[in-house]
Protein backbone atom coordinates (compact mmCIF):
# COMPACT_ATOMS: atom_id res chain seq x y z
CA UNK A 1 0.00 0.00 0.00
CA UNK A 2 1.52 3.37 -0.84
CA UNK A 3 2.24 5.68 1.96
CA UNK A 4 1.23 9.41 2.09
CA UNK A 5 2.30 10.46 5.06
CA UNK A 6 1.39 12.68 7.67
CA UNK A 7 0.60 16.28 8.81
CA UNK A 8 0.53 15.07 12.33
CA UNK A 9 0.21 13.02 14.87
CA UNK A 10 0.38 13.59 18.69
CA UNK A 11 -0.01 11.20 20.99
CA UNK A 12 -0.39 12.16 24.85
CA UNK A 13 0.42 9.53 27.49
CA UNK A 14 -1.65 11.13 30.14
CA UNK A 15 -0.98 8.33 32.96
CA UNK A 16 -3.01 8.69 36.28
CA UNK A 17 -0.65 10.00 38.77
CA UNK A 18 -0.97 7.98 41.67
CA UNK A 19 -2.22 5.23 43.41
CA UNK A 20 -2.71 4.06 47.22
CA UNK A 21 -1.28 1.18 48.03
CA UNK A 22 -2.47 0.24 52.25
CA UNK A 23 -0.38 -2.57 53.65
CA UNK A 24 -1.26 -3.61 57.20
CA UNK A 25 1.35 -4.95 60.01
CA UNK A 26 -0.38 -6.72 63.07
CA UNK A 27 1.60 -5.75 66.42
CA UNK A 28 2.54 -8.41 68.13
CA UNK A 29 2.66 -6.55 71.27
CA UNK A 30 -1.27 -5.31 71.57
CA UNK A 31 -3.24 -7.21 69.32
CA UNK A 32 -6.54 -5.50 70.46
CA UNK A 33 -5.35 -2.07 68.58
CA UNK A 34 -5.37 -0.84 65.17
CA UNK A 35 -3.07 -1.84 62.72
CA UNK A 36 -0.49 0.65 61.21
CA UNK A 37 -0.81 1.66 57.61
CA UNK A 38 2.23 2.76 55.57
CA UNK A 39 1.38 4.12 52.05
CA UNK A 40 3.87 3.69 48.59
CA UNK A 41 2.73 6.44 45.87
CA UNK A 42 3.27 4.86 42.71
CA UNK A 43 3.78 7.54 39.64
CA UNK A 44 4.79 7.20 35.91
CA UNK A 45 6.66 9.52 34.07
CA UNK A 46 6.90 11.19 31.44
CA UNK A 47 2.80 12.58 32.12
CA UNK A 48 2.98 13.67 27.87
CA UNK A 49 5.07 12.38 25.02
CA UNK A 50 4.63 13.91 21.88
CA UNK A 51 5.65 12.22 18.47
CA UNK A 52 5.14 15.32 16.15
CA UNK A 53 4.33 14.85 12.66
CA UNK A 54 5.10 11.07 11.58
CA UNK A 55 3.61 8.77 8.56
CA UNK A 56 0.81 7.02 8.56
CA UNK A 57 1.05 3.45 8.99
CA UNK A 58 4.16 4.13 10.89
CA UNK A 59 4.64 2.68 14.55
CA UNK A 60 6.09 5.21 17.19
CA UNK A 61 7.62 3.61 20.28
CA UNK A 62 7.63 5.03 23.58
CA UNK A 63 8.77 4.79 27.12
CA UNK A 64 7.57 5.04 31.08
CA UNK A 65 8.74 4.67 34.12
CA UNK A 66 6.57 3.64 36.90
CA UNK A 67 8.40 4.89 39.74
CA UNK A 68 7.65 3.68 43.61
CA UNK A 69 7.83 6.30 45.92
CA UNK A 70 6.55 5.08 48.71
CA UNK A 71 7.76 2.34 51.65
CA UNK A 72 6.46 -0.86 50.80
CA UNK A 73 7.37 -2.96 47.71
CA UNK A 74 4.64 -3.31 44.95
CA UNK A 75 3.65 -5.89 42.29
CA UNK A 76 2.77 -5.33 39.05
CA UNK A 77 -0.69 -7.82 38.26
CA UNK A 78 -0.73 -6.92 34.61
CA UNK A 79 -1.05 -4.50 31.85
CA UNK A 80 -3.14 -4.41 28.90
CA UNK A 81 -4.06 -2.19 26.21
CA UNK A 82 -7.86 -0.79 25.07
CA UNK A 83 -6.62 -1.41 21.56
CA UNK A 84 -5.16 -3.94 19.29
CA UNK A 85 -3.37 -1.25 17.96
CA UNK A 86 -0.91 -0.91 20.96
CA UNK A 87 1.99 -3.04 21.93
CA UNK A 88 3.58 -2.98 25.58
CA UNK A 89 6.39 -4.99 26.88
CA UNK A 90 5.71 -7.62 29.43
CA UNK A 91 5.24 -6.37 32.93
CA UNK A 92 3.20 -8.40 34.73
CA UNK A 93 4.31 -10.10 37.78
CA UNK A 94 7.08 -7.10 38.34
CA UNK A 95 7.87 -6.16 41.42
CA UNK A 96 9.03 -2.48 42.47
CA UNK A 97 11.10 -1.98 45.57
CA UNK A 98 10.56 1.38 47.48
CA UNK A 99 12.57 4.08 45.66
CA UNK A 100 12.54 2.13 42.65
CA UNK A 101 10.90 2.41 38.90
CA UNK A 102 9.96 0.16 36.23
CA UNK A 103 10.71 0.54 32.47
CA UNK A 104 7.44 0.35 30.62
CA UNK A 105 7.68 -0.11 26.68
CA UNK A 106 4.28 1.16 24.94
CA UNK A 107 3.75 1.60 20.76
CA UNK A 108 1.27 2.66 18.76
CA UNK A 109 0.29 1.89 15.24
CA UNK A 110 -0.90 4.65 13.79
CA UNK A 111 -3.58 4.06 10.80
CA UNK A 112 -2.84 4.45 6.93
CA UNK A 113 -5.78 6.81 6.66
CA UNK A 114 -6.69 10.45 8.27
CA UNK A 115 -8.66 11.12 11.41
CA UNK A 116 -8.39 11.35 15.21
CA UNK A 117 -7.11 8.11 17.02
CA UNK A 118 -7.31 7.10 20.56
CA UNK A 119 -5.97 4.02 22.80
CA UNK A 120 -5.88 3.36 26.32
CA UNK A 121 -3.34 1.72 28.78
CA UNK A 122 -4.51 0.05 32.07
CA UNK A 123 -1.45 -0.53 34.22
CA UNK A 124 -2.76 -3.21 37.53
CA UNK A 125 -1.50 -3.01 41.04
CA UNK A 126 -1.54 -5.87 42.58
CA UNK A 127 -4.06 -5.73 45.83
CA UNK A 128 -5.45 -1.86 44.43
CA UNK A 129 -8.86 -2.33 42.89
CA UNK A 130 -8.43 0.91 40.55
CA UNK A 131 -5.74 0.46 37.90
CA UNK A 132 -3.30 3.27 36.42
CA UNK A 133 -4.46 4.54 33.40
CA UNK A 134 -2.36 5.64 30.07
CA UNK A 135 -4.18 7.42 27.39
CA UNK A 136 -2.16 7.47 23.68
CA UNK A 137 -4.19 10.00 21.35
CA UNK A 138 -2.95 11.23 17.96
CA UNK A 139 -4.36 12.67 14.27
CA UNK A 140 -2.76 11.50 11.32
CA UNK A 141 -3.01 13.97 7.75
CA UNK A 142 -1.73 13.48 4.77
CA UNK A 143 0.53 15.37 2.69
CA UNK A 144 -2.14 17.49 1.50
CA UNK A 145 -4.26 18.96 4.62
CA UNK A 146 -7.75 18.18 4.53
CA UNK A 147 -10.70 19.90 6.84
CA UNK A 148 -12.58 18.19 7.89
CA UNK A 149 -11.07 14.88 7.76
CA UNK A 150 -14.66 12.57 7.55
CA UNK A 151 -17.62 13.63 5.84
CA UNK A 152 -20.59 13.63 8.10
CA UNK A 153 -23.53 12.14 6.64
CA UNK A 154 -25.68 11.59 9.63
CA UNK A 155 -29.23 12.67 10.15
CA UNK A 156 -30.11 13.27 6.46
CA UNK A 157 -27.24 15.28 5.43
CA UNK A 158 -26.66 15.07 2.05
CA UNK A 159 -24.99 17.93 0.49
CA UNK A 160 -21.66 19.07 1.78
CA UNK A 161 -18.08 20.94 1.28
CA UNK A 162 -14.51 19.68 2.18
CA UNK A 163 -11.46 21.77 1.93
CA UNK A 164 -7.94 20.00 0.38
CA UNK A 165 -4.35 21.95 0.97
CA UNK A 166 -0.92 21.82 0.23
CA UNK A 167 0.91 23.32 3.65
CA UNK A 168 3.65 24.30 1.33
CA UNK A 169 1.84 26.28 -0.92
CA UNK A 170 2.44 24.55 -4.82
CA UNK A 171 -0.46 24.62 -6.59
CA UNK A 172 -1.78 21.34 -7.47
CA UNK A 173 -5.00 19.89 -9.34
CA UNK A 174 -7.80 17.99 -8.33
CA UNK A 175 -8.51 15.00 -11.25
CA UNK A 176 -11.50 13.97 -9.80
CA UNK A 177 -13.92 12.78 -6.82
CA UNK A 178 -14.72 9.25 -7.14
CA UNK A 179 -14.23 9.15 -10.29
CA UNK A 180 -15.97 11.75 -11.81
CA UNK A 181 -15.44 15.50 -12.61
CA UNK A 182 -14.55 17.37 -9.58
CA UNK A 183 -18.08 19.84 -8.61
CA UNK A 184 -15.32 23.20 -7.13
CA UNK A 185 -16.39 25.97 -4.90
CA UNK A 186 -15.41 29.72 -6.67
CA UNK A 187 -13.36 27.86 -8.96
CA UNK A 188 -13.48 27.00 -12.75
CA UNK A 189 -10.52 24.73 -14.28
CA UNK A 190 -10.99 25.93 -17.39
CA UNK A 191 -10.55 29.77 -16.30
CA UNK A 192 -8.66 29.54 -13.49
CA UNK A 193 -4.89 28.61 -12.76
CA UNK A 194 -4.10 25.93 -9.98
CA UNK A 195 -4.23 26.74 -6.88
CA UNK A 196 -2.79 25.72 -3.61
CA UNK A 197 -5.97 25.32 -2.08
CA UNK A 198 -9.54 23.93 -3.25
CA UNK A 199 -12.73 23.37 -1.45
CA UNK A 200 -14.85 20.51 -3.37
CA UNK A 201 -18.45 20.12 -2.73
CA UNK A 202 -20.21 16.56 -2.00
CA UNK A 203 -23.40 15.14 -3.06
CA UNK A 204 -25.02 12.12 -1.77
CA UNK A 205 -28.74 13.29 -2.71
CA UNK A 206 -28.87 10.81 -5.62
CA UNK A 207 -27.66 7.48 -4.35
CA UNK A 208 -30.50 5.11 -3.27
CA UNK A 209 -30.68 4.23 0.44
CA UNK A 210 -28.11 1.27 1.20
CA UNK A 211 -25.68 1.87 -1.49
CA UNK A 212 -23.73 4.43 0.15
CA UNK A 213 -19.66 3.58 0.39
CA UNK A 214 -17.55 4.51 3.05
CA UNK A 215 -15.12 5.53 1.24
CA UNK A 216 -15.32 9.46 -1.09
CA UNK A 217 -11.86 9.47 -2.82
CA UNK A 218 -10.75 12.66 -4.17
CA UNK A 219 -8.01 12.18 -6.85
CA UNK A 220 -5.40 14.51 -6.92
CA UNK A 221 -2.01 15.07 -9.44
CA UNK A 222 0.17 15.05 -6.68
CA UNK A 223 2.79 12.43 -6.75
CA UNK A 224 3.09 11.36 -2.90
CA UNK A 225 -0.63 11.63 -2.04
CA UNK A 226 -2.45 10.75 -5.92
CA UNK A 227 -5.48 9.74 -3.60
CA UNK A 228 -7.30 11.31 -0.61
CA UNK A 229 -9.91 9.30 1.22
CA UNK A 230 -12.83 10.41 3.08
CA UNK A 231 -14.17 8.28 6.05
CA UNK A 232 -18.41 8.75 4.96
CA UNK A 233 -19.96 8.65 8.12
CA UNK A 234 -23.54 7.64 7.59
CA UNK A 235 -26.46 5.53 9.44
CA UNK A 236 -25.60 2.72 6.54
CA UNK A 237 -21.79 2.91 6.68
CA UNK A 238 -20.79 1.77 10.50
CA UNK A 239 -22.31 -1.54 11.69
CA UNK A 240 -24.91 -1.56 9.17
CA UNK A 241 -23.06 -1.66 6.40
CA UNK A 242 -20.89 -5.28 7.86
CA UNK A 243 -23.77 -6.61 9.69
CA UNK A 244 -22.12 -9.92 9.30
CA UNK A 245 -19.49 -9.28 12.01
CA UNK A 246 -20.41 -10.75 15.03
CA UNK A 247 -21.08 -13.95 13.27
CA UNK A 248 -17.96 -14.40 11.79
CA UNK A 249 -16.15 -12.96 14.78
CA UNK A 250 -14.09 -10.56 13.00
CA UNK A 251 -13.79 -7.19 11.13
CA UNK A 252 -11.48 -5.07 9.13
CA UNK A 253 -9.81 -1.97 11.29
CA UNK A 254 -9.02 -0.14 7.75
CA UNK A 255 -11.37 -1.27 5.36
CA UNK A 256 -9.53 0.91 1.94
CA UNK A 257 -6.24 0.20 0.72
CA UNK A 258 -4.56 2.55 -0.88
CA UNK A 259 -2.60 1.37 -3.60
CA UNK A 260 -1.94 4.96 -5.45
CA UNK A 261 -0.77 4.66 -8.95
CA UNK A 262 -0.96 1.28 -11.11
CA UNK A 263 -0.50 0.22 -14.85
CA UNK A 264 -3.31 -2.07 -16.25
CA UNK A 265 -1.97 -5.98 -16.21
CA UNK A 266 0.84 -5.10 -13.98
CA UNK A 267 0.04 -6.75 -10.69
CA UNK A 268 0.74 -4.97 -7.28
CA UNK A 269 0.95 -6.51 -4.06
CA UNK A 270 -0.83 -4.89 -1.27
CA UNK A 271 -1.77 -5.80 2.45
CA UNK A 272 -4.99 -5.08 4.63
CA UNK A 273 -5.71 -6.62 8.28
CA UNK A 274 -8.20 -8.09 9.92
CA UNK A 275 -8.90 -7.99 13.36
CA UNK A 276 -10.36 -10.35 15.99
CA UNK A 277 -14.18 -8.91 17.43
CA UNK A 278 -13.94 -11.36 20.35
CA UNK A 279 -14.10 -9.72 23.81
CA UNK A 280 -10.91 -9.73 25.73
CA UNK A 281 -10.96 -13.57 28.07
CA UNK A 282 -13.54 -15.21 25.49
CA UNK A 283 -12.85 -18.17 23.59
CA UNK A 284 -12.26 -16.99 19.96
CA UNK A 285 -13.98 -19.71 16.85
CA UNK A 286 -11.34 -21.81 15.16
CA UNK A 287 -10.45 -20.86 12.00
CA UNK A 288 -11.54 -17.19 12.00
CA UNK A 289 -8.09 -16.68 11.21
CA UNK A 290 -7.47 -19.07 8.48
CA UNK A 291 -7.45 -16.63 4.91
CA UNK A 292 -9.23 -19.31 2.30
CA UNK A 293 -8.67 -16.54 -0.50
CA UNK A 294 -9.26 -13.36 -1.32
CA UNK A 295 -11.42 -12.43 -4.22
CA UNK A 296 -12.29 -9.37 -5.91
CA UNK A 297 -16.05 -8.68 -6.71
CA UNK A 298 -14.92 -6.00 -9.30
CA UNK A 299 -15.14 -7.55 -12.94
CA UNK A 300 -12.46 -5.12 -13.92
CA UNK A 301 -9.83 -6.43 -11.40
CA UNK A 302 -8.44 -9.85 -9.76
CA UNK A 303 -6.90 -10.64 -6.85
CA UNK A 304 -4.46 -13.58 -5.35
CA UNK A 305 -3.93 -14.90 -2.05
CA UNK A 306 0.20 -14.69 -1.20
CA UNK A 307 0.26 -15.16 2.08
CA UNK A 308 -0.92 -14.49 5.94
CA UNK A 309 0.13 -13.91 9.14
CA UNK A 310 -1.37 -13.79 12.64
CA UNK A 311 -0.03 -11.46 14.71
CA UNK A 312 -2.02 -11.80 18.57
CA UNK A 313 -5.44 -10.39 17.97
CA UNK A 314 -4.95 -9.68 14.52
CA UNK A 315 -3.90 -11.43 10.61
CA UNK A 316 -1.75 -9.75 8.15
CA UNK A 317 -3.25 -10.64 4.85
CA UNK A 318 -0.99 -9.73 1.84
CA UNK A 319 -2.66 -10.71 -1.89
CA UNK A 320 -1.89 -9.36 -5.65
CA UNK A 321 -4.01 -7.09 -7.17
CA UNK A 322 -4.49 -6.70 -11.12
CA UNK A 323 -6.28 -4.24 -12.86
CA UNK A 324 -7.64 -5.75 -16.32
CA UNK A 325 -9.14 -2.73 -18.04
CA UNK A 326 -10.35 0.26 -16.58
CA UNK A 327 -12.90 2.68 -18.06
CA UNK A 328 -11.27 5.97 -15.97
CA UNK A 329 -8.20 6.55 -14.25
CA UNK A 330 -9.85 5.97 -11.03
CA UNK A 331 -10.63 2.41 -9.65
CA UNK A 332 -12.42 1.55 -6.30
CA UNK A 333 -12.88 -2.27 -6.12
CA UNK A 334 -14.69 -4.01 -3.65
CA UNK A 335 -12.45 -6.80 -2.67
CA UNK A 336 -13.78 -10.06 -0.28
CA UNK A 337 -11.77 -11.63 2.64
CA UNK A 338 -12.86 -15.22 3.09
CA UNK A 339 -12.15 -16.72 6.41
CA UNK A 340 -13.22 -20.29 7.89
CA UNK A 341 -16.40 -18.27 9.75
CA UNK A 342 -16.55 -16.07 6.85
CA UNK A 343 -16.47 -13.06 4.79
CA UNK A 344 -16.02 -9.97 4.76
CA UNK A 345 -15.64 -6.43 2.35
CA UNK A 346 -13.00 -4.06 2.07
CA UNK A 347 -12.02 -1.49 -0.65
CA UNK A 348 -8.84 -0.69 -2.79
CA UNK A 349 -8.23 2.57 -3.69
CA UNK A 350 -5.89 3.20 -7.16
CA UNK A 351 -4.96 5.66 -9.84
CA UNK A 352 -4.88 3.78 -13.02
CA UNK A 353 -2.26 5.21 -15.63
CA UNK A 354 -1.07 3.74 -18.97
Amino acid sequence: MNMFWSCRLVVVAMLATSVAVAQSATSQSSPSSAAPTQTATVTIAPPMIDFGVIKPGSRQKGEFKIQNRGQTAITIESAFPSCKCTTLSDIAGKIIQPGGDLELLASLDAPRTPGEKDAKVFVKIMSVEQPLIAKMQGVVQLPLLIQPVFIDALKGKSKGVVEITNPSQTPFRILSCDGVAPQFVDFDPIKDAPRASYRVRWDFSMIPDGKLQQWWCVQTDVADCPIVPFRIRHESTGIRFDPKMDERRWFIPESIVIAGKISPNKPVELEVEIESSVSKGKTQPTGWDTIRSVQSLDANTKTELISSKREGDRVRVQFRLTVLKSNNAFVYAPIAIVTETGTGRCFVAAVVEP
